[in-house]
This record gives structure tokens, sequence and C-alpha cells, in this order.
């Protein structure tokens, strides 16, 4: 005798995919196991889930680009910056740049800085050659 097929919902599926929720997530939230989903989105949606899943993904990183180009532009008021820039850091890879020179710069002044300290005191310290 066959079970009943647990109802997916794929809207929700999809934006829950799209959210960047692993398939085990997704499975949990329809209360089954997640090979028995796996096999569903290969047999209802007839892709298996890691291209599935690696589309509905793109989708959310695509809505994460243009709500912040939309925010950036004056479009929307709607999102929050640092949301914005969090998901930008962790879904889309982005990041500050700063430049090795920068950097350099940063960590040489008060190192030049600190050795100059130190060879003052090294000179202050040598005994007089002509005492």
């Amino acid at each position: 005798m066959a079970r009943n097929l647990i109802p997916i919902d794929w809207e929700m599926a999809d934006e829950l995919l799209a959210c960047g929720c692993p398939g085990t997530e997704i499975a949990a939230f329809f209360g089954m196991h997640a090979d028995t989903f796996y096999d569903r989105v290969l047999k209802e949606r007839g892709v298996c889930f890691s291209a599935y899943s690696a589309e509905k993904k793109a989708t959310g990183e695509a809505l994460i680009r243009k709500a912040q180009y939309d925010k950036a532009l004056g479009l929307s008021k709607k999102g929050d910056n640092t949301l914005l820039i969090w998901l930008g850091k962790q879904r889309l890879n982005q990041k500050e740049n700063v430049t090795e020179e920068i950097v350099a710069e940063a960590l040489t002044k008060p190192f030049e800085a600190l050795m100059s300290q130190l060879n003052n005191l090294q000179s202050d310290k040598k005994p007089d050659a002509h005492a």
C-alpha cells in the first residue's frame, strides 16, 4: 500500500532556496526526509536538486543585487543598509577593497617611529668613548 505524498508548496520551496536554505532545511520545513525531497525535485521538477538549487539561489542573489542597486540610486527606501551590506559580503562575495599600499603605509609608519625611539634609547646608553 502506497503512502500519501506530503504536499510540497513549490513557490515556498523556491523562495526558501532563493533565501539560501539548504535542501535539508527545506525538507524539514515540509516534514520529510531530505532524500525524499531530493527525489521529488527530480521527479516533479525534472532536474537534479543541485541544478535546481543553484538556479533558485542565483535568483536570490540577483534580488539582493537589485535591492542594493535600487537603494544606491535612491529608487527604493526599502531594505536595511547594514543588512544589504552583510548579505552582499556573505552571498555575493563583495568586500571593501583595501590596497596593499594602504595597509603597508598603516603598518610602516608606526614601525618606523618605534625603530626611531629604539635608536634614540640605544644612543643615550652608549658609553662615551672620550671619558
